[in-house]
């Protein structure tokens, strides 16, 4: 109230004065009294305007405790809205996780139901099903670090920690490097482009065939630890190497019940900007590691891909175009394995030629060179309606023809959906 009173007789001081100062070389000496009684009479009324104002403000906070109090009517007490309880000491929002669901629901049709397991490594049958759920939780954990966890829940309700790993990219006393970050826990390994997503990530709704078949169903996800370091170019240019416990059952383990003994990786990928609208990606990658069988002989895995992407200015929103590539040879080096030797790879376009409407199509090869039980193809084209970042849904039609086996016609339909504060995806 104060501040009014003040920013009022300010207000009164000011309009005299605009008054008073045209007219001092002028006016005579009656004139100048005149404005002076003016101007009083101006204060006077202002501060029985603020007056006024005061009572009423009174008059506003008692009738609001009253009711607040005693509420005359039940109408009147639903009507008031209950302010929300301040934190309990020693709580703050500010250290609250981000948290978001994912959820994938689907349905499709396979002319070789068993033959589509296999291949794409979906627990799929027939008809409609729920296949995934993921709860992500996202934090700072200090200055230093950056938590991040994912909670994955199967079709059957079974749960596991899919990731679930701390990032830094500076430590006290400069322990860590300029242009250098740290990555502790269970991870998705960085082999590749595809390996490093989500279900709900992937450009299609199965993953690409020599993923299937290189890394097994739930893809080459590690613990261990890696450090990735920006290379001093003029382009971005970044290289990791992580060391990994083996665990994964497709390349490294013949069992469950096998001790894992160990893997390391090395990344190295370039990104340069051919021009304002297009991106150009190139990568590399190996992985090897002692097998778990008897001899421990060693399995390993090398890869490349590149990847174009194209996004015009004035149509950003509307426009854009995807061609990713991407090339996997894979050795495990056990006896009497039919597949311990092979590799592939699969070339895909992704055209938005609307606001929310993407058409897409894949081309896959599984067996360069190739395996013993022969080379198998694959067409894939699918259609999306992706109303906004949080949700999408998506139309897809595959024909496989496999050197041993006949072909195999799939249908799948899916719908993705998230809700909360979802980290932004692999670009």
């Amino acid at each position: 109230m104060n501040s009014i009173r003040r920013g009022a007789f300010a207000y009164a001081v000011c309009w005299a004065l605009m008054l008073l100062v045209p007219q001092v070389g002028y006016a005579q000496l009656s004139e100048m009294e005149s404005l002076k009684a003016l101007v009083r009479d101006i204060g006077e009324r202002l501060q029985e305007a603020l007056k006024r104002i005061e009572q009423l403000e009174k008059e506003k906070a008692t009738n609001r405790d009253s009711l607040a109090a005693t509420p005359s009517t039940p109408a009147q007490a639903d009507s008031q809205v209950a302010q929300p309880a301040p934190p309990a000491k020693g709580i703050s929002n500010a250290f609250n996780p981000a948290i978001s669901v994912n959820g994938l629901f689907g349905g499709g049709y396979s002319s070789r139901p068993a033959v589509t397991r296999r291949l794409t490594g979906l627990d799929f049958q027939n008809g409609f099903n729920f296949q995934e759920a993921e709860f992500q939780f996202t934090a700072d954990v200090d200055p230093y670090w950056k938590a991040n966890f994912i909670l994955a829940v199967n079709r059957a309700g079974n749960a596991e920690i899919e990731e679930g790993y701390v990032t830094s990219e500076q430590l006290p006393y400069d322990l860590l490097p300029r242009d250098t970050s740290l990555k502790l826990g269970k991870f998705f390994a960085g082999f590749g482009k595809h390996n490093l997503l989500h279900a709900h990530q992937f450009p299609f709704i199965d993953p690409p065939l020599v993923n299937q078949a290189a890394f097994g169903d739930e893809g080459l996800k590690e613990p261990g630890v890696g450090l990735s370091y920006l290379l001093p170019t003029s382009w971005f240019s970044e290289i990791t190497f992580q060391g990994l416990a083996g665990e994964n059952d497709r390349l490294f383990r013949a069992s469950e019940n096998a001790k894992p003994r160990g893997a390391y990786l090395g990344h190295w990928k370039n990104f340069f900007d051919l021009n304002d609208e297009t991106t150009l990606e190139l990568g590399n990658s190996y992985i090897a590691g002692r097998n778990s069988d008897a001899s421990h002989r060693l399995s390993q895995a090398v890869g490349a891909d590149l990847t174009i992407k194209w996004r015009p200015l004035r149509q950003s929103t509307e426009k854009g175009l995807v061609w990713r590539n991407e090339y996997i040879f894979f050795q495990r080096d056990r006896r009497r394995d039919p597949a311990s030797r092979g590799g592939g790879l699969y070339s895909s376009l992704q055209y938005q030629f609307a606001r929310r409407w993407w058409l897409q199509g894949r081309y896959d090869l599984l067996g360069v060179p190739k395996l013993d039980d022969g080379r198998k193809h694959r067409w894939t084209t699918l259609i999306a309606l992706v109303p906004s970042e949080f949700s999408a849904l998506r139309l897809q039609h595959s024909y496989t023809i496999q050197d041993r086996g006949g072909p195999v016609n799939q249908v799948l339909l899916q719908l993705s959906f998230t809700i909360g504060s979802h980290p932004a995806h692999q670009y």
